[in-house]
């Protein structure tokens, strides 16, 4: 679980504080605030150690010059990822458990230079990256091509097919877990299963497909199913989920099904970062809170000189910064200038 992170001269970012809720944490903004490249930073500081045992004679600079490599891909020197102007940008991340690790990439360096380490290797909560593109139909051969050639895909591609291969748990799942499953199975109107490396849709009436011939849609929620199957997520006990774009050709009849299962996590003690561009979403989320919920909504936004900025806060309505908010408040203005006529002229 993530704490709090800050950044000095990262990519578009001068400066960045960010205080992060054990429940949900929202990023919005308009393109190019840094919204993937949030939930990628976070994800490649509690994964970089995994697996925790394997990894602890290992030097903290290396495992984590080579996960920032692997999910940011930069050509060159990891410098590449320090904000233009900088020769040197620094990130310090606190997590659970009083551990945390302070570093700095320099532009003339290939790793970053470790300036504080706080048991840092024993972080071992496991975190699980869903990303915009739904893996599924991906899936069979995807990992043997990422480990023997050279493709530009970032890790956390690799990561989400290593976490769906797991075998499902033995144990029975919990009772938060069986509805959550229940509810994604009346989603998608059937459930997903992994046969023989392929994943297959069985639907609740008609005969069984392969995965890429059934709605992208309801792959999305296959993914959800299988990670809560197979324990990758377990609230209160995995690391953080997070998920970009989570509306990524999903049917708008079904966001609220997909807001209302993140509810449920975190409300179980599961931490989530999300990213979105999509009002719909974010409006559920207005709407089915609760007042003990923790969510935090991240707005990022440009100042006047170009760095990327940020505002916090618990409630949507209180977000200041909105580009969504904005694009839809000129498509009413739009929409009755254009019902209205010449009415008012």
């Amino acid at each position: 679980m993530i704490e709090s992170i800050s950044l000095t001269d990262f990519t578009a970012f001068k400066t960045l504080d960010l205080k992060c809720s054990e429940g949900i944490n929202i990023f919005v903004g308009a393109n190019s605030t840094g919204k993937s490249l949030m939930l990628k930073l976070m994800y490649a500081l509690c994964s970089a150690n995994k697996p925790v045992q394997a990894k602890l004679d290992e030097h903290p600079a290396r495992i984590l010059s080579d996960k920032l490599n692997a999910v940011f891909k930069p050509e060159g020197k990891i410098g590449r990822l320090c904000r233009n102007e900088a020769k040197k940008s620094v990130v310090q991340t606190d997590l659970i458990g009083d551990r945390a690790v302070r570093f700095s990439l320099s532009k003339d360096l290939d790793e970053v230079v470790i300036m504080d380490d706080q048991d840092y290797l024993r972080y071992d909560w496991i975190p699980v990256f869903i990303t915009p593109k739904e893996m599924l139909a991906s899936f069979p051969g995807f990992s043997s091509l990422y480990l023997h050639r050279e493709i530009t895909i970032d890790e956390t591609y690799f990561d989400l097919c290593q976490a769906l291969e797991l075998p499902k748990l033995k144990d029975k799942p919990g009772k938060l877990v069986e509805h959550l499953l229940e509810s994604i199975k009346k989603a998608c109107q059937g459930e997903f299963l992994l046969i023989r490396q392929r994943f297959y849709y069985k639907p609740e009436r008609g005969i069984m497909l392969e995965a890429e011939l059934s709605a992208e849609g309801f792959r999305k929620f296959g993914i959800l199913q299988r990670l809560l199957q197979n324990g990758r997520i377990k609230p209160g006990i995995s690391g953080p989920l997070f998920w970009d774009e989570p509306e990524a050709n999903l049917n708008p009849g079904l966001m609220k099904t997909v807001v209302s299962i993140l509810l449920e996590l975190a409300r179980g003690g599961q931490q989530i970062f999300l990213a979105t561009h999509d009002y719909v979403l974010l409006k559920w989320f207005d709407l089915l809170m609760q007042p003990d919920d923790r969510i935090i909504f991240h707005a990022l936004y440009q100042n006047d000189e170009g760095y990327v900025e940020h505002e916090s806060t618990d409630g949507y309505l209180k977000i200041h910064h909105n580009a969504i908010d904005d694009a839809y408040a000129e498509f009413v203005d739009r929409e009755i200038a254009h019902s209205m006529g010449d009415l008012g002229k």
